[in-house]
């Protein structure tokens, strides 16, 4: 599945003159979105929750900071003149298996747990999300709870 990922959401050119942000295929945009919209759910973006992005960002999209940052960057402005989730989900819908999806809502609620704090903005479109990417309510809840009781230990 890493793999497939990879290809997926890392679209490298070997043309030299492409900038950073260029490479960055638009699934990774929209998830990257996806994740800042959560972020900024609450209205505070916060250290843990860059922190946490970060991370995840890094870890799941095999990423360099630099890159990173850039991402974080387009997806705040994205964020800041959306409108829909359905733009995000649309691209994630197109692309994604239902596993890959659960993946995805689970670095969400990874993000809305980071600050030790889930607001009901947070939670109410994290539940939107996961409705948009065709979800099942159990899994939600499943990974919801498996996502709170690892963040508090």
């Amino acid at each position: 599945m890493i793999k497939k990922l990879k290809d997926l959401l890392i679209n490298y050119s070997n043309n030299e003159e492409e900038t950073p942000l260029e490479s960055i295929s638009i699934l990774n945009k929209a998830c990257a979105a996806l994740l800042i919209e959560v972020a900024f759910a609450d209205k505070i973006f916060n250290e843990s929750e860059v922190s946490s992005l970060m991370k995840i960002l890094k870890e799941t999209y095999s990423l360099e900071e630099e890159m990173i940052q850039d991402l974080i960057d387009d997806a705040k402005s994205i964020v800041d003149h959306s409108t829909s989730l359905y733009d995000y989900t649309r691209v994630v819908n197109d692309e994604f298996s239902y596993a890959d999806k659960l993946k995805l809502i689970e670095s969400i609620w990874k993000i809305a747990f980071s600050d030790g704090n889930l607001d009901k903005y947070e939670d109410y479109l994290i539940r939107k999300i996961s409705n948009l990417l065709h979800v099942s309510h159990s899994d939600f809840i499943k990974i919801k709870l498996e996502s709170r009781r690892n963040q508090s230990s």
